[in-house]
């Protein structure tokens, strides 16, 4: 089931949005100056990754990299592979 189908439109508090993205540099990473930072993510959490990215640079970061994903696509990539029977069983959540 993918975000959209879940209807998760409830707005997200900016000042949390931020405050998290701050304690994930700060304490969760404890990014140091200077160190690159590689961020994935679905498409739907690209106001946190924003954040992330800011407070990343706040602390000095080299380069801040993000790599977004969308579920759809990824899951329609996985649909052929679930077609084999090895594969078919771990294939539940894509179907």
């Amino acid at each position: 089931m993918t975000v959209q189908e879940r209807k998760l439109s409830a707005p997200i508090d900016p000042e949390k949005l931020d405050r998290l993205a701050e304690l994930a540099i700060k304490v969760g990473l404890q990014l140091e100056a200077g160190q690159d930072l590689l961020v994935t993510a679905p498409t739907a959490a690209l106001p946190l990754v924003r954040k992330v990215a800011e407070h990343a640079y706040r602390a000095g970061a080299g380069l801040v990299t993000p790599v977004l994903s969308d579920e759809t696509v990824t899951h329609a990539g996985a649909l052929p592979l679930c077609a084999g029977r090895w594969i078919r069983s771990r294939c539940r959540l894509a179907l």
